[in-house]
């Protein structure tokens, strides 16, 4: 069986523990949301960050600054990257962690 890079393993780890997540997630217990993440991506029923980020940066509206890892009522897991535009505003994207779909892009107040 092929290892992982090193690098994969980082980006699976970041992708995990809520990369470049400051605040606390909204909704929730952080390290219960970190650990259901955790086992979805195990299981297979989610996609690690590298997959959701080579898939939906050519549909972000300009830089990722950061993303974290959230659960939602009803369970569902959702990146939110930040991301900066051109023009300096913030805006946050939610991506399903399941399919790579993009569910919105707002702006970050």
């Amino acid at each position: 069986m092929k290892r992982p890079s090193p690098v994969r393993l980082g980006l699976l780890a970041a992708a995990v523990l809520g990369f470049a997540a400051p605040t606390p997630v909204s909704g929730g217990d952080d390290a219960r949301d970190q650990e259901i993440a955790r086992r979805a991506l195990r299981e297979g029923r989610i996609r690690s960050l590298s997959e959701i980020t080579e898939k939906v940066r050519p549909h972000l509206p300009g830089k990722i600054l950061g993303v974290k890892l959230d659960v939602e009522d009803g369970g569902r897991i959702v990146y939110e990257f930040d991301v900066i535009d051109p023009s300096g505003r913030l805006k946050e994207v939610e991506v399903d962690a399941a399919s790579g779909a993009i569910l919105s892009i707002e702006d970050d107040d």
